[in-house]
């Protein structure tokens, strides 16, 4: 099935209405249910020299966490609402990293590692709690794995299918994430299984209080059928 490609500008408008009124808040309201994402940044063995996207990189929370830990690492992040761009480029300016940061306003969709970084792909993409909020998730996925130089790794973290936690708490969680247009999206999944399936990687996964969320880690071959 062909995946459904949505105007930037209405994805744009989108995203600035739902996170202009929380940006300097957004962090901290995050903190206690976006569950696995330090956990994940802290598992990016980044070195010196090496290349990091973040898309939908928000606050630049995750950016900054990664900067501090590993120097001398190009960070860059593609984020569709202006208003979170911009606490972004504060935050990193305030903990020393302007200089090795890159950020573009712009769609996961339409990533583009060349004419909006001026890289030729990335080691590291980072995807947290974002891949759910977006209407076709599989185009964001696509541009994502693109990105990846060959031995690059794709990490993602989001919500899971939540089917392992008390009937009552995972129907009151999906029905509060619905009301921003969240849901697990395991077509995700299934897209990585797919591509390790055919031999085009290796895909680690794990689950996250009881399928709360999910961690995906997908290692690209550093050659084709590797």
């Amino acid at each position: 099935m062909a995946s459904r490609s949505l105007d930037p500008n209405l994805v744009h408008a989108r995203m600035e209405r739902m996170y202009r009124p929380q940006r300097l808040i957004y962090d901290l309201t995050r903190k206690w249910y976006l569950l696995g994402r330090d956990r994940l940044v802290d598992s990016i063995a980044a070195r010196p020299g090496e290349r990091v996207l973040e898309i939908g990189c928000g606050t630049g929370r995750n950016l900054v966490r990664l900067g501090r830990r590993c120097p001398g690492v190009l960070l860059c992040g593609v984020e569709p609402a202006r208003s979170m761009l911009e606490r972004a480029e504060r935050q990193l300016a305030g903990a020393g990293l302007t200089q090795r940061a890159r950020l573009v306003y712009g769609t996961a969709e339409t990533i583009e590692p060349m004419r909006d970084f001026g890289v030729d792909g990335f080691d590291h993409v980072l995807a947290s709690y974002c891949l759910s909020i977006i209407d076709d998730p599989l185009p964001a996925l696509e541009r994502a794995l693109a990105a990846l130089v060959p031995g690059g790794t794709l990490y993602v973290v989001d919500f899971g299918s939540m089917e392992r936690l008390p009937g009552r708490a995972a129907a009151a969680m999906r029905a509060w994430l619905a009301r921003f247009g969240v849901r697990h999206r395991p077509e995700v999944r299934e897209a990585l299984r797919r591509r390790a399936g055919a031999g085009e990687g290796r895909l680690e996964e794990a689950e996250i209080a009881r399928a709360y969320a999910e961690i995906l880690r997908f290692s690209r071959n550093l050659c084709a059928g590797a």
